[in-house]
């Protein structure tokens, strides 16, 4: 996978790391580097010349990000990548809609 910003990418290797065992502590172990990584560029950096970003800004934004809004992200990705299609079986399905009702 190509890595935008890789140049910056690669100067923030360390704080990238801290932040995943930071999730690792909260049992959010399967994101990836560069998910996180991903979600930077994709959603706080998205109107912003990230070249252009000043090493502290990129810290701080890093090291503010919680689990949920990263997840979110992820797996609305997820979901564009499927073209939306879940493949649920009919016990999934019926924890997300709930039992049928009796006629």
């Amino acid at each position: 996978m190509a890595v935008p910003y890789e140049s910056l990418y690669r100067k923030m290797q360390l704080v990238l790391q801290s932040k995943l065992e930071e999730f690792e502590l909260y049992e959010y172990d399967a994101i990836t580097m560069e998910q996180l990584w991903q979600y930077c560029v994709e959603k706080k950096w998205r109107k912003k010349v990230v070249e252009e970003l000043p090493l502290h800004v990129v810290v701080s934004t890093i090291f503010s990000i919680t689990p949920s809004e990263l997840l979110n992200h992820v797996q609305i990705k997820e979901l564009q990548f499927n073209d939306g299609i879940i493949d649920l079986n009919a016990e999934e399905l019926e924890a997300l809609l709930g039992p049928k009702k009796k006629e």
